[in-house]
């Protein structure tokens, strides 16, 4: 033992061991971790400390891109695209996601050569044709996107981007009785990551001062579209019971984390209601309507899993056009994430079919966009008629 391990012993002159070299893989790995679990400043401080380490491993820089881009640091998000392309020429994800940046800072044409290296390396690739469908939407090139929607469903026939919403939002297409499956997993799982910090979402707070303007406490109530809890938060004090039901599995995670629901369920919501007759007090929705064109189903679902005199609390969008019941959302951005509007009369007209009163149905403001503008919604309070 040489004099500066003596120095290093503990009590009773123990050796301590050297320290471990850091593993460039472990620290890119926990960065990846701490992505996933919200922590975007962590994750990239610990993907930066594995590229300082070892710089020539694609996977590294991409995987910082992603993190970057969540941060708004769109300028180095394109930086580390770019030196993963460099490490990896036929990197068809990098390519289209650094195209995806580029269009966030407004430089089409470099967005567009992006997309066009992706194709070539994958000209099957969903992702770049979806890509490619928005940007000739930013741009006003209608046919060309309706093209490109068209070839990205035909690579995904379970529709997991939302290729047929987007079709009909360009009045390219029949609009879906409901946003796909497959489409509602991958926007949740995203969502789950950052959903409990969203400050400009209102629809979970209005859901419950809605229930709570019309009963009082000790309610069986379902949630149904629970995502994180945020509404099983709001109304635990009125509940006796709060179920939650979900078919994202990333969002029931979060839920869960929460303890603040008896049982959590992953399935689909009108089979669950059906299956539970007569099992609530109340049903709650607070952004979930918006992903069903057709709500007749659901609403014959909800009275069905109803008690005598149960409310249902919900939000959808409004439809101001008379001709339709429904459409797919008006603002682009509300048709990318699988949303529709509805019109009131329709929901109107749906309550009564399904042998509901109404208390409150209204607009009400139910988020803020991007830019801080208010986005409409409607409210409605139903009660199940004696």
């Amino acid at each position: 033992m040489n004099r500066k391990q003596r120095r290093a012993g503990g009590k009773g002159g123990d050796i301590v061991p050297p320290a471990a070299p850091v593993d460039p893989v472990d620290l890119h790995m926990l960065g990846v971790a701490a992505f996933r679990a919200g922590d975007n400043a962590a994750a990239a401080d610990l993907i930066h400390r594995a590229i300082a380490i070892n710089d020539r491993l694609p996977a590294f820089h991409y995987n910082l891109a992603i993190v970057l881009k969540a941060l708004g640091r769109l300028n180095e998000a394109a930086a580390s695209y770019e030196r993963a392309i460099t490490l990896r020429p036929d990197h068809v994800n990098a390519h289209n996601n650094l195209g995806n940046v580029w269009k966030s800072l407004g430089q089409w044409d470099k967005a567009r050569a992006s997309f066009a290296r992706a194709l070539q390396y994958n000209p099957g690739n969903a992702d770049t044709h979806y890509s490619l469908g928005i940007l000739c939407c930013d741009l006003g090139e209608r046919g060309q996107a309706e093209e490109h929607f068209r070839r990205c469903l035909a690579c995904d026939p379970d529709d997991s981007r939302g290729a047929a919403i987007l079709l009909a939002h360009l009045g390219k297409g029949a609009v879906p009785q409901r946003t796909s499956e497959a489409q509602l997993l991958s926007i949740y799982d995203v969502r789950s990551r950052f959903w409990d910090q969203e400050g400009s979402y209102f629809a979970a707070t209005l859901v419950a001062n809605g229930l709570r303007r019309h009963c009082g406490p000790g309610l069986d109530i379902l949630d149904i579209g629970c995502g994180t809890g945020l509404v099983g938060v709001a109304v635990r004090d009125l509940a006796g019971r709060l179920d939650g039901v979900d078919i994202s599995p990333a969002m029931l995670e979060k839920a869960k984390a929460k303890a603040v629901y008896d049982s959590l369920f992953e399935a689909d919501l009108g089979s669950f209601m059906a299956q539970h007759e007569n099992g609530y007090d109340a049903v709650l929705a607070a952004a979930t309507l918006i992903h069903f064109g057709d709500l007749g189903p659901l609403f014959g679902a909800v009275c069905c899993c109803l008690r005598q005199t149960g409310l249902f609390v919900f939000t959808v969008f409004p439809h101001e056009a008379s001709s339709t019941d429904y459409a797919v959302a008006a603002s682009d951005k509300l048709a990318q994430g699988g949303c529709f509007r509805h019109s009131l009369s329709y929901v109107e007209r749906l309550g009564a079919e399904a042998g509901f009163s109404v208390l409150e149905l209204g607009e009400v403001i139910h988020e803020h966009d991007p830019d801080g503008k208010p986005v409409a919604g409607i409210l409605g309070v139903l009660r199940v008629a004696p």
